[in-house]
Formats: C-alpha cells, structure tokens, sequence
C-alpha cells in the first residue's frame, strides 16, 4: 500500500475546504465513535470561522489531502502564540487508511511548525481515538493534562499532548 500515498496530493486549503472538513469529522464522529454531531459541530465550526476571519494567517495553515479529486483527509496548525501553535481538524478518511496519509499530514504540520520557529505544539484529543494518539506518541508529542467529562453525547477522556520542538 506504500504507493497508495504516491496517488494522493496533499495541498493547500482553499475556499470551501473548510465545510467539507466539517463534514468528514461529522460524518465519521457520529458512525466510528457515536459522538452526537449536533453537539460537536457547533465545537469545530466557531473555530474554523476564527481562522478565516484572521487577517494575519501567515502563522496558521490548514491541509487536505485529495484522491483523485475528493477530499480524504485534513490537518491544520493554529497559532497560539508567537511562542506555539495548535493542531486541529487531523483526519484521515477510512478509503485513505493505511497508506501513510496520517503520517505525511504529521511530518508536513511538524515541518510548518519547525519553519514558524515554534516553541511547542500542543493539541486536544479524545481517548477513544486509538489511531491518532499512536500517531501523535510517534511523533514526540506526550499527554499533558486529562479532562473527563460528558461531551458530544457521550463521557469521555480529553487530552492534551504536547511537543517540545
């Protein structure tokens, strides 16, 4: 499957991007995990409309990843401070599963963080999502914080990870 990432294109958002991200994390959210997405949309929307109102993005940018012209995937760095930035909005599609995807989105937002001279990167998981927290432990990022609470239907384990750059 290592040629599978060969075929996929990762660039860039542009206009329109950003709902059909909303989306996939709806659409996903709500058949993997049974979160209720009339909860956690209102959650993702205010923020993604944060980013697009920021005059000044030159310290943020959000990736998708495209097969064959359709959006399997996404992940997004938000600056924080002039000190660190946040990640966001990392999914992979299931069609995109297992091709190196998840590990690409990493190196590339690592990367833009690395070249913004950030001292840290620190984003917000839940528990349920094995996948993602392998991925983030690969990468250096560590748990820092736990919050359990009932949210988005459901109880469950916040994270915060953190890398050190």
């Amino acid at each position: 499957r290592n040629d599978c990432i060969k075929a996929l294109m990762i660039r860039e958002y542009k206009r329109g991007d950003l709902g059909y991200i909303d989306y996939m994390h709806c659409k996903l959210y709500e058949t993997e995990y049974g979160f209720d997405v009339s909860e956690f949309e209102p959650y993702v929307l205010p923020a993604m409309g944060k980013f697009l109102e920021t005059k000044d993005r030159s310290g943020s940018m959000v990736w998708v990843a495209e097969d064959k012209g359709v959006i399997v995937g996404s992940i997004a760095i938000i600056q924080n401070s002039e000190k660190d930035a946040q990640l966001r909005w990392f999914i992979v599609d299931p069609s995109a599963r297992g091709t190196g995807l998840g590990n690409a989105f990493m190196m590339t937002a690592i990367d833009f963080c690395r070249k913004k001279n950030y001292d840290s990167v620190f984003l917000w998981t839940v528990k349920t999502l094995d996948a993602a927290r392998h991925l983030y432990g690969k990468y250096g990022f560590e748990i820092t914080e736990y919050v359990s609470r009932f949210l988005w239907g459901i109880d469950l384990v916040e994270e915060r990870w953190e890398l050190t750059l």
